[in-house]
């Protein structure tokens, strides 16, 4: 359950891209992909705080409360390229990720404690599109792992991606791509059995000639029961400047 969490969180941090709008006709797979890649190339770095909100009714083992819960996580998120990342949370267990190429080190605020993580050799063992340098994901990285097909469906570039390898977890993800602002809007994934296992819903904003997450609100969904997360991105900046000191793993 926490690895489709964890999936459904990436994804929506990972994809800010976007692209002035063009007529929407007859485009092929790679056009498409490309002009959803197009807004990176805008954003050479980005800073955003965010508050993530977490109603869950699941029934974990060992818990006492059985009952819906909910939790709030604050954290600061900068990026730079293709393979510097941060992430700090600042509430409630205090926690700094850093990512830069192919090392990442997880530090606990608290402790001081340090752990860290080749993803080059996460990578090769575990051929997960998901861990590419710099923890980004993009579809056209994506498309060593996954066999992707278009259609327009309700108003959106659709575009459904199938793992080459048989994956337990995932059967497919459908990306519901605007034509307006070249991203994805709704982004949804299922299992084997074509179940549904998670929705997000995507808002986006222009800042700087470039379009980035707003709001986003996501459903997962598990014999366990339903989750439910809310994120907002706050103060939002767009190359203004952050230094490779930020994203430094010793």
């Amino acid at each position: 359950m926490f690895k489709k969490t964890f999936l459904v969180s990436l994804v929506l941090l990972a994809i800010c891209f976007g692209l002035s709008p063009v007529h929407a006709a007859d485009l092929s797979l790679d056009e498409v992909i490309n002009n959803i890649q197009s807004n990176q190339t805008k954003i050479h770095d980005l800073y955003t705080e965010t508050t993530t909100v977490i109603t869950s009714n699941m029934a974990m083992p060992g818990a006492q409360n059985k009952g819906p819960q909910k939790t709030e996580q604050k954290s600061k998120m900068w990026t730079k390229g293709e393979t510097k990342s941060k992430v700090e949370i600042t509430s409630p267990v205090k926690t700094i990720m850093i990512t830069n190429g192919d090392n990442m080190v997880t530090i606990s605020a608290d402790t001081g404690q340090k752990v860290y993580q080749d993803l080059k050799k996460m990578r090769e063992s575990e051929k997960n599109a998901f861990s590419q340098s710099g923890g980004q994901f993009s579809l056209a990285k994506a498309k060593e792992f996954f066999d992707f097909s278009l259609a327009n469906r309700d108003g959106f570039y659709v575009v459904t991606g199938v793992p080459r390898k048989a994956n337990q977890f995932l059967g497919k993800m459908e990306f519901y791509i605007s034509a307006d602002k070249w991203l994805p809007e709704k982004i949804m994934m299922f299992d084997g059995k074509n179940k549904l296992l998670s929705q997000s819903d995507i808002r986006y904003q222009e800042l700087g000639g470039a379009w980035v997450p707003l709001t986003s609100k996501s459903v997962v969904m598990s014999p366990m029961g339903k989750m439910e997360m809310s994120m907002s991105y706050d103060n939002v900046k767009v190359n203004k400047g952050i230094s490779d000191d930020e994203f430094k793993i010793n």
